[in-house]
């Protein structure tokens, strides 16, 4: 088994690493150069898609490590669309629409079709969680670093979580990859990105991150404990919908209000810091979580209020400071 996790690994890291190099060197010939924008925290044009590695690692290993051959394919799809959407910017309404429908589809793989009205209202709930993550793993993905670290730790722990907790090796070998994958992506992507990930590659994590959670969880302990996985990002991106919710603001609109963007943006912190910040806060709370696992629901549940009440604390006080104070 060990020798199966090492070459999926190994060629994993490849993949993301080739790729990097390979779209950090030629993209802008190919139509894969992102300009700066007033949403956008860089300021000249880099080349964007350099997540084709983590796609291709991820179609590679369901396809060849695991049983999942019809989740691999599903996902292969979501990667081939947010690919094209790199290049041909594709509308949101329609983006929307097929991560809707592929969610409801993973599902049904998953769980079968519901036949309850209970069963209905969890398959609902499913389809927005598992369209939600895609989405805010993407809009996570806006400072050298950040999307690639966070994938690291969190499908590391996935990783973990797969193998020596619940023995699902087939989610461990595709959660493998994806850590193994953006790993290799992140000596193009910090401290300084020569190379962007792209929709091809965020969509493609949050998609997966959040069907296998799905499939993971059995139970409210191990749901809450696998979320605290991708904690840094749920959070930031509900509170952020929620603060612009609050302020009368149209919530498909373009934007750059994420704490993380505001402590780049406008507190000027260099992008590797913030993005090593959310990291290790990540790790320190999805070990805490694992932790908790084993003592049950309640320890799992006390671990993710704390969590919750700490960034709204962290969160509250970071939005206080002004720049010109920080320059004072």
């Amino acid at each position: 088994m060990w020798k199966l996790f090492i070459n999926c690994s190994l060629l994993s890291f490849f993949m993301g690493l080739l790729f990097a190099a390979l779209i950090s060197r030629f993209g802008s010939y190919v139509g894969l150069a992102d300009m700066p924008n007033k949403r956008s925290s860089h300021i000249v044009p880099t080349s964007r898609s350099g997540g084709i590695g983590i796609w291709v690692a991820m179609i590679l290993t369901g396809l060849f490590f695991t049983q999942y051959h019809i989740f691999a394919m599903l996902a292969s799809i979501i990667g081939f669309v947010s690919l094209l959407d790199d290049f041909f910017s594709i509308q949101h309404k329609i983006r929307l629409v097929l991560h809707l429908v592929t969610s409801a589809i993973v599902i049904s793989l998953f769980l079968g079709i519901p036949t309850s009205i209970v069963a209905m209202l969890l398959y609902s709930f499913w389809i927005i969680l598992i369209t939600g993550t895609t989405n805010f793993y993407n809009f996570m993905d806006g400072i050298d670093g950040i999307a690639g670290l966070t994938g690291f730790v969190g499908f590391g722990f996935m990783a973990v979580f797969s193998s020596f907790i619940v023995e699902r090796l087939d989610i461990a070998l595709i959660s493998t990859a994806l850590s193994a994958s953006c790993l290799g992506f992140l000596p193009f992507n910090i401290p300084k990105a020569r190379v962007f990930m792209g929709d091809v590659g965020s969509v493609l994590l949050g998609f997966t991150f959040a069907s296998l959670l799905v499939n993971l969880s059995t139970s409210i302990n191990e749901f809450l404990c696998i979320i605290m996985f991708l904690c840094m990002f749920y959070a930031d991106a509900l509170v952020t919908i929620f603060c612009r919710w609050k302020r009368g603001e149209n919530l498909i609109m373009a934007h750059r209000s994420h704490l993380y963007q505001y402590m780049c943006n406008e507190l000027r912190l260099p992008h590797w810091k913030v993005s090593f910040a959310y990291a290790l806060a990540q790790f320190a709370f999805a070990f805490l979580a694992l932790l908790a696992y084993k003592e049950g629901i309640i320890c799992q549940i006390v671990v993710f209020v704390f969590f919750g009440t700490i960034f709204l604390l962290i969160y509250r006080s970071i939005m206080k400071i002004k720049p010109r104070s920080l320059l004072s």
